[in-house]
């Protein structure tokens, strides 16, 4: 326990200290982190704290068509589609449908995600992924004081590279109760959805939940307590265990 200990506050400082590097530091890194021999054998969360954006992150297969970061697929699309999904569901199946719909979209996309990037091994160092993702890492962050620093820098840098420079807007989050909150910033589905008596941010409250679900090893259900799309000034999300 003391060596894993060491470990997460050897791992914890370095990442602070990255994020905190001068200007100076920081392009000697980012032209590091872009070289040939650490591009192959570096993962992407190391070169993302050494100062690559996603953009610079991901890998491009001209012959097939495709993208990727660390292994996991994407396709590029307007954000328009996030309007879309939701008018177009509910023209066929209804409003309350609709929602649970995209919830549950949000929720599976991420589980395989979170699944195709472990696979690959690419995201994270082999020592990492085990601390990130375990039954008990919600725990202790609400009661460890290193390993809630050591889980928010890797939260921070995880959502750096899929919420904010992947469009989504901008997410921040409170561990230090219960339940866990998220708070997103400039959120795309408020954004299209405009005006709204009620939360309508249906399709992130999955993927908040379905990323919780899956570090944990436990099932966690998600809900949007307040919404940029009602007047708030950002959006909010409580995470609960399920059944709880």
């Amino acid at each position: 326990m003391d060596l894993e200990k060491a470990r997460i506050r050897a791992m914890t400082t370095v990442m602070e200290l990255l994020s905190k590097k001068p200007p100076v530091i920081k392009r000697l890194l980012r032209t590091a982190a872009s070289a040939p021999v650490l591009k192959s054998r570096l993962p992407v969360l190391p070169r993302a704290f050494m100062g690559l954006t996603a953009f610079e992150l991901h890998t491009v297969d001209m012959k097939k068509g495709r993208i990727s970061i660390g292994g996991v697929e994407e396709i590029m699309a307007g954000s328009k589609i996030i309007h879309l999904l939701h008018t177009t569901l509910a023209e066929r199946i209804g409003e309350k449908e609709k929602d649970k719909a995209l919830y549950q979209m949000g929720k599976t996309l991420c589980r395989w995600e979170v699944s195709q990037a472990l696979e690959h091994g690419l995201w994270a160092p082999p020592s990492l992924a085990p601390l990130m993702i375990n039954g008990q890492i919600l725990e202790k962050v609400q009661t460890d004081k290193l390993m809630a620093r050591f889980f928010r820098q890797t939260m921070n840098m995880m959502s750096r590279l899929i919420t904010d420079e992947g469009g989504w807007g901008h997410l921040e989050f409170d561990f230090s109760g219960t339940p866990l909150k998220v708070f997103l910033h400039h959120s795309q589905e408020a954004r299209w959805l405009g005006k709204s008596e009620k939360p309508v941010c249906s399709f992130y409250a999955g993927i908040v939940a379905g990323y919780a679900s899956t570090i944990s090893g436990q099932e966690f259900e998600c809900r949007e307590v307040s919404c940029a799309a009602t007047g708030a000034d950002f959006c909010t999300f409580e995470l609960e265990k399920a059944g709880s």
